[in-house]
């Protein structure tokens, strides 16, 4: 399945059959379709992930590639029962494809473009809060299952048309043990809402993080939500963005241009010492998670 499937395809999966009805997105080794379920006319989103690779020289890519599918899969399964902000999976199936037909919403990326300008219009205020108390209660429920998603990002959160808000890829997600806040983890993830301790490896070790560096991520997505910036949007490559994380000491200079609420919110997540951030349980009895102000 690694050409683009076109309109009007059928695919049979383990609990039903389904029809593409056109191509959402598209990543490095997945794609996203709009389909539906040709019995029940349920629509759906069918995310499809090449799994296997014809060059015997990226066998191992093959097989991690399969293995993250899975994990992310087993995660997915795992939390849709007790977590409201999880997307819900309607079916699966693993062959040389792995395919997840779940909800189908706008990602989140759609109302933040990617290359802001100055004429790029902002969320409303009451539009902000609404998604990001669903995400402060979103990664709440993570953590409570030890689980770091480590990757939060506009890309990896959809909308459904009721406003809700879903975490839809928990593919470089990990698990901690009871009574472990963090771990020692070679970095995957994007430099934009990365925290300043996943590059920062000491002796050449791995960095050590865990359920902090999420609520990072919720800071940098508040910020980016209420003034359709980035903190590191000016600078240019990945590159300069982790060589710059590695090397701050001091908290993110943020923008002061947004309601006391949002600022107080953003300057507690964007702590750049991991231990002086609130935990998500904190975070969800912020005066501007709860009041919106």
């Amino acid at each position: 399945m690694g050409d683009v499937m076109l309109p009007g395809r059928h695919l049979n999966l383990r609990h039903g059959l389904y029809e593409i009805d056109g191509m959402l997105g598209f990543g490095l080794h997945s794609k996203v379709y709009s389909a539906h379920n040709i019995t029940t006319q349920q629509p759906l989103a069918l995310k499809i992930i090449d799994l296997e690779h014809q060059n015997v020289t990226v066998r191992a890519s093959t097989i991690s590639r399969r293995q993250s599918f899975q994990k992310e899969l087993q995660y997915l399964l795992r939390l849709q029962a007790i977590n409201p902000y999880i997307v819900r999976i309607f079916d699966y199936d693993i062959k040389q494809s792995g395919v997840i037909a779940m909800e189908q919403g706008t990602p989140l990326r759609y109302y933040i473009p990617k290359y802001p300008n100055v004429s790029t219009p902002h969320l409303s205020p009451q539009v902000v809060h609404h998604l990001w108390r669903q995400l402060v209660d979103g990664v709440r429920y993570l953590h409570r299952a030890r689980i770091v998603h480590s990757d939060l990002k506009p890309e990896n959160l959809i909308v459904l048309p009721d406003g809700q808000i879903r975490i839809i890829d928990l593919g470089v997600s990990f698990t901690l043990p009871r009574m472990v806040t963090a771990k020692r983890r070679i970095w995957a993830g994007t430099p934009d809402y990365s925290a300043p301790e996943m590059h920062k490896s000491p002796s050449g070790f791995p960095p050590k993080y865990g359920y902090k560096s999420d609520i990072w991520s919720l800071g940098i997505l508040l910020h980016e939500m209420a003034t359709g910036f980035r903190p590191l949007y000016a600078l240019n490559s990945n590159f300069e963005k982790i060589y710059y994380l590695k090397h701050l000491y001091r908290d993110l200079p943020i923008d002061t241009n947004v309601s006391p609420g949002v600022y107080d919110a953003m300057k507690h997540c964007l702590q750049v010492r991991p231990k002086f951030r609130p935990t998500a349980e904190q975070l969800s009895l912020h005066h501007y998670v709860v009041n919106g102000f």
